[in-house]
């Protein structure tokens, strides 16, 4: 689940920060800098690299700038996920350094990027836990109908860095933490560009931490809980966004690029039961518009058309299971199209998957308010769309 999954629990970085107190945060003793170095081996799960790599190895170095949570914060929040951190990051990956075949190339990737840590398991001066990651990144070469036909993995020069993996830590003085870390990397336009096969990378490396104040053992202590609103609650919803179809650039050819952007229009309705502070679970229905050339693609590419007809219009249900902290809250859910006529060639299962994030306005009389971010997807691996909503919860 790869695309979908690192894109949108990364949205977790931003999380810490932002239901921290600024003084708290931005002071020495709440910031540490560290550098890190990393193996990155590409994978080829489309099958192409064959046709365009020579060698699959390269070598990414960044630098961090980070922001801890503690104790005494005197947050629940940062109690309850066991002390999360933040950090702004930047790497390079020179990716551009691998051999490919004559006649095409790929290029090395400048990433800035926000990354989360946190701890799983602690004790004492050892501690493993996730590393999330979510950045842009800029790329020296990208796909070119005429010059770099071949490269199909990015079709534009900036692109969404997306990571997720492991870190092993010890902290070998107050100041000092050493680790291993082992990170699965995605590079993807979203289908905000096509083509968009995407890179996919295993990594594995080591990093030095240096925080500018001595670190003593995080304890959790005791806080008083936040209240939530328990039981059944109505989200009502609109979102906007979309996707450049692929196969318009296949049945088109070179004088298609680059392909139309096609708008994507959502109207849904979720109920939702909040049954802990950290969690609650739903299921909704929408209705959605997408902009298309069924018919069109159909006959470049089958030469008929569908014998069921096309429409723009679909109608979803789906499940949502919700990860809340402080006013965010991280979306996962499961879906299944019950109305649609996308023609014979036209890549939209009979399932969609969808991570997002929400933040949720301060209350007002008539319910909250909230804005939200997230991607659809399609077979687990395949994005379809990116999509910015806004709604109220009653």
């Amino acid at each position: 689940m790869k695309r979908l999954f690192l894109v949108l629990v990364a949205v977790l970085v931003t999380m810490p920060v932002f239901s921290q107190k600024r003084n708290t945060i931005f002071n020495k003793e709440h910031m540490n800098v560290s550098v890190h170095s990393r193996y990155q081996h590409m994978l080829d799960w489309h099958g192409i690299y064959d046709d365009m790599l020579n060698s699959s190895g390269s070598i990414l170095t960044g630098v961090q700038v980070g922001f801890d949570t503690h104790p005494s914060d005197s947050s629940w929040w940062s109690n309850a996920y066991n002390y999360p951190s933040l950090s702004l990051g930047f790497s390079y990956d020179n990716v551009g350094a691998m051999r490919t075949k004559p006649g095409t190339s790929i290029g090395d990737f400048y990433n800035l990027y926000l990354a989360a840590e946190f701890d799983a398991f602690r004790a004492g001066i050892l501690s493993v836990g996730p590393v999330l990651e979510l950045g842009m990144s800029y790329t020296t070469e990208k796909y070119n109908p005429r010059r770099n036909v071949v490269n199909q993995f990015i079709g534009s020069k900036v692109v969404a860095d997306l990571a997720a993996g492991v870190e092993a830590a010890v902290r070998v003085h107050p100041h000092w933490e050493l680790a291993l870390t082992g990170y699965f990397v995605h590079h993807s336009t979203g289908m905000t560009q096509v083509p968009n096969l995407g890179t996919n990378q295993l990594a594995a490396g080591a990093k030095v931490k240096y925080y500018m104040a001595p670190q003593e053992t995080d304890k959790k202590i005791a806080l008083e809980k936040p209240s939530f609103p328990k039981g059944l609650r109505w989200n009502v919803y609109t979102a906007f966004g979309g996707h450049r179809c692929d196969w318009e650039l296949i049945a088109k050819g070179a004088d298609a690029y680059p392909v139309k952007f096609r708008l994507r229009a959502i109207l849904g309705v979720e109920a939702s039961w909040r049954y802990h502070r950290m969690l609650s679970t739903g299921i909704g229905i929408e209705g959605n518009y997408a902009d298309n050339v069924y018919k069109e693609m159909d006959l470049l590419m089958r030469g008929e058309e569908d014998p069921n007809g096309y429409s723009p219009f679909h109608t979803s249900v789906h499940l949502i299971q919700n990860l809340h902290y402080s006013n965010f809250s991280v979306n996962f859910a499961l879906g299944m199209y019950t109305f649609k006529k996308t023609g014979l060639v036209e890549d939209m299962s009979k399932c969609f998957q969808r991570i997002g994030m929400r933040y949720h306005l301060p209350s007002f009389k008539t319910g909250q308010a909230f804005v939200g971010f997230g991607m659809r997807a399609h077979y687990f691996d395949r994005s379809y769309c990116l999509e910015y909503s806004a709604g109220i919860t009653f």
